[in-house]
């Protein structure tokens, strides 16, 4: 998949970037969803698979945070592993 640069998720426009992994604090993420700014950042430094899955797994972040489902971090990580399967393995991801 060609990684984005923008994406629209519940009618807003998120800025993706693509960073190192270690943040300010010292702290090592993935990647990480900023409602407030608007923001996904994926760890640049990973595989072109991780980035994809990573990426999936924001976007469950920023749905879960804007619908208020209260979906807890072990289950938004199962939908995002079961997610990526289904569209690498149906040739939707490239």
């Amino acid at each position: 998949m060609k990684m984005p640069q923008k994406l629209k998720i519940g009618g807003h426009i998120y800025k993706i970037v693509y960073r190192d992994r270690l943040n300010n604090d010292g702290t090592e993420n993935l990647g990480t969803h900023d409602a407030k700014n608007l923001t996904i950042w994926i760890d640049k430094t990973l595989s072109q698979s991780q980035q994809e899955a990573t990426l999936i797994h924001e976007i469950i972040e920023a749905i879960n945070y804007g619908n208020q489902l209260k979906l807890t971090h072990e289950q938004i990580s199962t939908l995002e592993h079961n997610f990526y399967q289904v569209l690498k393995d149906n040739f939707l991801l490239k």
